[in-house]
């Protein structure tokens, strides 16, 4: 079993295009409409909505866009990227009006980002290639 793609909600279009595009370097390789009969069937929330779907090498992020954004509390999930030279990645994010989260831990710390709606990224330094 492998993971397919992971599904996130962001508020709109031009913000999960910064971030998927513009930050991780994902290609967008569809758009679609959803109707209200499949969001209500689906999510149980009968609102159209935009659905964009991001990939590339191997990581692929489906972005849904409802018409009234959902109330969000605080939550424990979020998804954990490897990226190579994570000092420099996080600096692009601070850059970009990211909110980067550094929580100290014994000798080095954890980094986590928010994107632009709030859907959290733990951040690790990807492990070097033999």
């Amino acid at each position: 079993m492998r993971l397919h793609h992971v599904g996130l909600v962001c508020s709109s279009q031009e913000r999960a295009d910064r971030f998927y595009e513009g930050i991780l370097g994902l290609a967008k390789i569809k758009t679609a409409e959803l109707p209200e009969e499949i969001t209500e069937r689906i999510f149980h929330s009968a609102q159209r909505c935009l659905m964009i779907f991001y990939e590339q090498d191997g990581l692929a992020v489906e972005v849904f866009v409802p018409e009234e954004w959902p109330v969000r509390t605080g939550t424990f999930e979020h998804l954990c990227l490897e990226v190579r030279e994570r000092e420099a990645f996080l600096e692009t994010c601070e850059k970009n009006g990211l909110e980067v989260r550094s929580i100290p831990k014994g000798d080095t710390f954890l980094a986590f980002v928010a994107d632009f709606d709030g859907n959290l990224f733990e951040i690790k330094e990807a492990a070097l290639e033999k």
